[in-house]
């Protein structure tokens, strides 16, 4: 071979190196990625089966118990004569309707929970005390908003059957009509998830595997007749320049 096409197959090699080191990377960058997909799927599984809900009894004479534990709500909370409250417990937070009109919470018999409410100061009255109208909507057509602001300690439940104010987690889980407990609901859909996922992830990354070898087998057998072409070019310019010294 000689020393300009010697040259020339040297630069083409070197060019294959590169190539195959900067598919290496992309390679080793897509597998990074898929090691924190990974821990974020693990990570929400975690949180999909150990998460935890509020439950209520309401009463239900077709049931052997005579009630029924159902997830907690704002319409049934406010059936069982249950409201929500801030920390200062001199607000109350209930719904409006489509007209913007404050909707006087009701009891399972009916009775209105409040003894007036007045909707230019946007107050209620209850057993003498005047509390401050907060607009509960999005609890009312989402149950998930509630519960999560009872669980995260921002609201707390009021029980006009008692005159009880701030009941806490620490008194829910003892509490008769309602409880805190683990949302098991979801965990089937959790699991099919996570494994189809981390199967997802596990074929891709053996894929990759696949490819990494392929390539360090590739840049072996470059290198190798990288070197030896190198080799070839170094004899020739140590002959020629033996040649012109003697010469």
């Amino acid at each position: 071979m000689g020393l300009s096409s010697s040259q020339g197959r040297l630069l083409m090699l070197t060019s294959r190196l590169s190539d195959i080191e900067l598919a290496q990377i992309m390679i080793s960058q897509r597998q990074n990625q898929l090691a924190w997909e990974s821990e974020k799927i693990s990570k929400e599984y975690n949180e999909a089966i150990s998460n935890y809900k509020l439950t209520i009894k309401i009463p239900d004479s077709s049931e052997q118990k005579g009630y029924s534990v159902e997830d907690l709500t704002y319409e049934n909370m406010v059936e069982m004569g249950y409201l929500l409250t801030d920390a200062s417990e001199s607000r109350i937070y209930i719904r409006k309707d489509e007209n913007d009109q404050w909707v006087m919470p009701k009891d399972s018999e009916g009775n209105d929970l409040f003894d007036s409410i007045s909707e230019k100061a946007n107050t209620a009255t209850m057993n003498g005390k005047t509390y401050e109208l907060v607009d509960a909507s999005d609890m009312y057509s989402n149950k998930q908003v509630l519960q999560n602001s009872v669980l995260n300690g921002l609201l707390f439940i009021f029980d006009t059957n008692t005159s009880k104010s701030g009941i806490s987690l620490s008194t829910l889980e003892s509490d008769t009509e309602m409880q805190y407990v683990l949302d098991t609901s979801d965990d089937a859909k959790a699991q099919s998830k996570y494994d189809y996922e981390t199967a997802r992830i596990s074929r891709q990354d053996n894929r990759l595997d696949m490819d990494m070898k392929q390539l360090e087998t590739q840049h072996e057998a470059v290198s190798k007749e990288y070197d030896s072409v190198k080799e070839i070019i170094s004899s020739n310019v140590d002959r020629t320049f033996k040649l012109f010294s003697n010469g």
